[in-house]
């Protein structure tokens, strides 16, 4: 079973993020516009950098040396997810292939940053999903 990993829903969204800014940029009536058409609800606009690592950093309680590493990393992942949503001539697969192997890399190159503390929270948080704090043993009455 695959496991939902804390930087994989970060990246992801960055990857879906950038596939959709091809399909607005082809759709001249507004996301607003087209939302409210379809009877979607709206969804929250995405999170910019400043707030994903301040998400991370209160997750994992990040130290300032820590981000100063983090930070480049997922800027880089987050280019590279781009430039391939943006490439039209890779089938859809191959870009689902390649977006995992960037999730990859980073969450290996942030692991290398992190404590093992740090890494078993963030592995406790991709066993959860983000969001969701791991289940709590109930203590029984004595």
């Amino acid at each position: 079973m695959r496991r939902i990993n804390y930087l994989s829903v970060v990246l992801g969204g960055m990857f879906f993020l950038g596939m959709s800014v091809g399909a607005v940029a082809q759709n001249p009536s507004s996301p607003a516009q087209s939302q409210a058409q379809s009877g979607q609800p709206q969804q929250p606009p995405p999170m910019t950098m400043d707030q994903r690592m301040a998400r991370l950093t209160q997750a994992l309680d990040l130290t300032t040396a820590q981000q100063q590493k983090i930070r480049p990393v997922l800027e880089q992942a987050q280019q590279q997810m781009q430039a391939l949503a943006a490439d039209n001539a890779t089938p859809m697969a191959d870009r689902q292939v390649k977006a995992q192997a960037i999730r990859e890399n980073v969450r290996n190159q942030i692991d290398a940053v992190l404590t093992p503390e740090q890494k078993q929270h963030a592995e406790a948080m991709s066993q959860h999903g983000p969001g969701t704090p791991p289940a709590q043993p109930q203590s029984q009455p004595q």
